[in-house]
């Protein structure tokens, strides 16, 4: 059976130039399909696009027609790819993967069993004959979990950001004879994690050297308006919740040592001159240290000058904090009142965790 695919819903499955091909017959450039089209709608959907990611959420188009709509995503594609700004890469891949999400709760097994295939992931609709677990009892009824989708373990393993969730993790899953078992809802969970870094690596790093004129004509204004608006953006973010800056940090992988609070700081130049740590000590250096960011190998490495350093075991004890062995949870550094009980404070900083005096630092030399 013959499967169809809208791409005006997945323009990512597909470049402008093979999607005229198919549809018209014909071969053109890019350049070439672009100049049949009304470029001020191209301008206004780009636009819609990109600053609708950058507040959370793509507008369905309105008004362009499907040839346009292609065309405008990929536009937007290399919009940002001549901004090359990581987060807005990531906000955008997020936003667009979240427009598509709702397409794919309303296609067929088969369109999205198509759709990963597409992508070069192995997922086999299952639902006529589907692996079936019981898991519950009542009144003499027993209900089970349907699983009506595999997909190879290696493809499964892609979607590395959803492992950092417990119920993801392959060791957790039902798995036979290499293919991970799947219920549609968990498939489509996992196509909008795949497909968001899909739209990640299709923006690559490009000059306006590169950029051919008529496309430059095109994204000139664009591109003025998007920087405005992401730093007006960037600038509420400061003030927004704690929350979202620290993952926007995290997510941008800044990591500002000149913003270590002052128990921090001095840890931090202890184990880096060899000093013996306490227990406590090391703990309040490495919780922090992973809660902004670093890796488990980078924190490791701070520790590697201390006396009684032991590679193995301090790996596997950040490990642990970090929730990736153990317990599965991952610590926070202690906050003030504790580090004062320890006697690990050395400067009153009017906040209740280091955490928040870093960010706080951060804020204060981002805006300077």
């Amino acid at each position: 059976m013959k499967v169809h695919i809208d791409f005006t819903k997945y323009p990512f499955l597909i470049q402008p130039t093979q999607y005229f091909n198919i549809k018209y017959n014909v071969k053109l450039g890019f350049i070439e399909i672009l100049k049949t089209m009304d470029i001020e709608k191209l301008k206004r959907r780009v636009r819609e696009r990109i600053l609708g990611a950058i507040k959370g959420k793509i507008p369905d188009p309105f008004g362009v027609s499907d040839d346009e709509e292609i065309a405008a995503y990929y536009l937007s594609i290399i919009v940002l790819s001549i901004i090359n700004d990581k987060w807005l890469i990531r906000r955008y891949a997020v936003a667009e993967a979240e427009r598509i999400r709702k397409y794919l709760v309303s296609e067929s097994n088969d369109v999205l069993s198509v759709i990963a295939n597409t992508l070069g992931i192995l997922l086999d609709n299952i639902e006529q004959r589907p692996l079936r677990i019981p898991y519950f009892i009542s009144k003499g009824i027993i209900y089970d979990v349907k699983y009506v989708f595999r997909v190879h373990v290696k493809d499964y393993l892609k979607s590395i950001r959803l492992h950092s969730d417990l119920s993801w993790k392959l060791v957790n899953q039902i798995v036979s004879e290499g293919f991970v078992y799947l219920t549609r809802e968990k498939v489509i969970r996992y196509l909008v994690e795949i497909i968001t870094n899909i739209i990640e690596r299709q923006v690559k790093p490009l000059t306006k050297e590169e950029v051919p004129s008529l496309i430059k004509e095109i994204l000139s204004d664009v591109e003025v308006e998007v920087q405005k608006i992401r730093k007006e953006h960037a600038q509420y973010a400061l003030y927004a919740s704690m929350r979202e800056k620290f993952d926007e940090l995290r997510s941008l992988g800044i990591i500002v040592f000149e913003a270590f609070p002052p128990c921090i700081k001095a840890l931090y130049q202890d184990a880096l001159d060899g000093k013996h740590l306490s227990h406590h000590a090391r703990f309040a250096l490495a919780t922090f240290l992973l809660n902004i960011g670093l890796d488990v190998n980078s924190v490791v490495n701070v520790f590697r000058k201390l006396p009684d350093f032991d590679e193995t075991i301090a790996k596997y004890q950040v490990e642990h904090l970090a929730g990736l062995r153990g317990s599965r949870k991952k610590y926070k550094p202690y906050n003030c009142d504790t580090m004062r009980t320890l006697g690990l404070c050395i400067e009153e900083c009017n906040v209740k965790n280091p955490l928040v005096k870093y960010y706080r630092n951060v804020l204060k030399i981002k805006r300077a």
